[in-house]
């Protein structure tokens, strides 16, 4: 899958604003925009984080017309 190192790699060339990033393990990916990019590190980042369950907050609300 992905690693923690290959997130740093691809953040540092991202904020350097590089679309061609050469990998500690010698790979290079050449990316079609930044956006692009984008995309991938937040894949990245879903992949390696923790799972968390999503908390969902909800609330009744009751309206008094005055009648």
């Amino acid at each position: 899958m992905y690693s923690e190192t290959q997130l740093q790699e691809l953040k540092k060339a991202y904020a350097s604003g590089m679309t061609r990033v050469r990998l500690s393990s010698g790979d290079e990916i050449s990316y079609r925009s930044l956006v692009e990019m984008e995309r991938v590190i937040s894949t990245m980042e879903k992949a390696l984080a923790p799972n968390k369950k999503r908390r969902r907050f909800g609330y009744a609300m009751q309206v008094n017309k005055g009648l």
